[in-house]
């Protein structure tokens, strides 16, 4: 009886903050948003969800540093510093993600949103490759 008061309660909140109110929403949308996935599907299942994708990008982002230390270190005899750079630029298109994402949210070409963005930057390397091509058909 409880359980089914709270479920009540909580389909009646998240009915009543379906549109967004201002800057606060960007903190309290997500939580408004598991709240209403924890009452549709119990909050065990969210909570199974949410730790095995944690723990899943905890272990894969660890191992997969260590093993690039310990190459970068002891194989390729590269310095701290030099080593910092190197994982700098590699990790430059996970920073730009976000960006890119919110770029084709807010900016929708032709009224799509990031279908036009795939296809240009798919024509783009396309175009990239095949240049390569004519480029080494050229070399002596």
């Amino acid at each position: 009886m409880v359980e089914e008061e709270n479920i009540e309660a909580c389909r009646k909140a998240a009915k009543e903050d379906d549109e967004p109110k201002g800057l606060c929403y960007c903190f309290w949308g997500p939580i408004h948003w598991f709240k209403m996935l924890a009452v549709e599907m119990h909050w065990s299942f969210v909570f199974g969800v949410v730790s095995i994708y944690g723990i899943n990008q905890g272990f894969g982002g660890a191992l997969s540093r260590i093993g690039t230390e310990y190459y970068m270190k002891d194989v390729q005899k590269v310095q701290p510093s030099e080593a910092q750079v190197y994982s700098g630029i590699t990790s430059i298109p996970w920073i730009i993600k976000p960006v890119w994402g919110l770029l084709t949210d807010v900016l929708p070409l032709m009224g799509y949103r990031r279908r036009p963005y795939l296809i240009l930057s798919g024509k783009r390397r396309i175009s990239k490759s095949s240049s390569s091509f004519i480029v080494y058909e050229n070399l002596p």
